[in-house]
């Protein structure tokens, strides 16, 4: 399959099948967190990348085969998904296909388009992120394309969830010595309580970042945090299980989730470990890749990933 994905673990969803409509690191932000490496298609235009149907008869696939494992149908992958321009359509698809509750996970910037919040109204559940509580921050650290502005992004999210009847729950992202002194953590909160989201995700870089200098805040700040945020919730662990994948070539498979996932190595070794294929056999592949500049790997937390190229 080329659009859809898992089922795969999520921290917040359970077992969730992801659906991708957009070419790898297609984005209209370039975070500095990003576990996927630097945007290489940098834009705010909304397009159909893929065909429409091309997509729907994966996820019809996907869904028939996968009736009982998993739990969420999630818009999401390797960059934006508002920006597909037919998201509405895939929505109400995957609807069609089933009665377990759609998703979409976005960064959030494009809730003053008409058209994305007529999609995002009729998904079950809408997670967009919010890392920072001005536009300087905003700008240092999701990097966004230079038609979007901070203010007119808050206010989108402003409107868009005061109408909005699904679950809204907003992600931040705290990073050391970037937004985690009290008086960050204060702005970012009082942009929150005018978005009024149902629950607060507080997430840390766990995986690895784009930029080398972003790191996972050191244990004073939880102390902040939690003095700041009072109830949220904490998504800064990682998903447990094992990664659903078809009967092709390990190479195909692999790349199938890392592209829009990386994995950590024992991930890799849970998931992919068989009669057919033991754990020297998968490391060696795993190199093989590797030496092909195919997949990179990265030391990080204490943990080896790896992620696409």
């Amino acid at each position: 399959m080329n659009y859809v994905y898992g089922p795969v673990p999520s921290r917040r969803l359970g077992r969730s099948i992801g659906i991708d409509p957009l070419p790898a690191k297609t984005c209209n932000y370039q975070c500095v967190y990003c576990q996927l490496g630097k945007t290489t298609h940098f834009t705010n235009h909304r397009d159909n990348f893929y065909p429409v149907k091309d997509i729907i008869s994966e996820m019809e696939l996907a869904i028939k085969s996968n009736k009982d494992k998993f739990d969420y149908v999630t818009f999401v992958g390797s960059g934006e998904p508002t920006l597909y321009k037919d998201l509405k359509i895939l929505i109400l698809e995957a609807q069609k296909l089933t009665d377990k509750p759609t998703c979409v996970i976005t960064n959030g910037s494009l809730f003053s388009n008409v058209d994305v919040i007529d999609a995002l109204m009729i998904s079950d559940v809408v997670l967009p992120s919010l890392d920072s509580g001005n536009e300087k921050d905003f700008r240092k650290i999701n990097r966004p394309h230079p038609q979007i502005k901070y203010d007119s992004m808050v206010r989108g999210l402003i409107d868009f969830n005061a109408r909005y009847e699904g679950y809204f729950w907003l992600e931040v992202m705290i990073m050391k010595g970037i937004n985690d002194s009290l008086e960050k953590l204060v702005e970012i909160k009082e942009k929150i309580d005018l978005i009024k989201p149902q629950r607060i995700d507080i997430n840390v870089p766990i995986r690895p970042p784009t930029e080398d200098w972003v790191e996972i805040p050191d244990e004073k700040a939880y102390d902040r945090i939690k003095e700041v945020f009072g109830n949220y919730s904490n998504i800064n662990f990682p998903e447990r299980g094992s990664f659903e994948h078809s009967e092709g070539d390990f190479e195909s498979e692999l790349l199938r989730i890392i592209t829009r996932h990386p994995m950590r190595q024992e991930q890799i070794i849970q998931t992919f470990i068989s009669s057919k294929l033991n754990e020297k056999e998968i490391l060696k592949q795993l190199e093989e890749l590797e030496s092909k500049n195919v997949i990179m790997k990265r030391i990080y937390n204490n943990n080896i990933f790896w992620r696409k190229k």
